[in-house]
């Protein structure tokens, strides 16, 4: 079961590895952060990326997003997502609002 990110990071090693994460642009220099959340009507649980994606390439305004993907029971990460503007807006959701 994961309860924590440091459980999702060992079910999920390459995913937090510092290659994807350049390739991601989520590097140290953007300040990315990850959160473990729960959908509290469903009690799936979402990892939430803060990251800026590719907002700023070809010269664009760096935007930041939240990115939330659910985690199955077995703690894998799933490669569909949700993006949000707000940490507000991703709190929402989970609540089911």
């Amino acid at each position: 079961m994961i309860n924590t990110i440091q459980d999702l990071k060992r079910v999920n090693n390459g995913y937090f590895s510092k290659e994807n994460k350049v390739f991601f642009c989520d590097v140290p220099l953007y300040k990315i952060s990850y959160k473990l959340l729960t959908h509290k009507i469903t009690k799936v649980k979402y990892l939430v990326t803060h990251t800026f994606k590719f907002s700023d390439m070809f010269d664009g305004i760096k935007n930041a997003s939240y990115v939330i993907k659910s985690i199955t029971e077995k703690g894998e990460i799933s490669t569909n997502s949700l993006d949000f503007n707000t940490l507000t807006e991703v709190k929402n959701y989970l609540k089911g609002e």
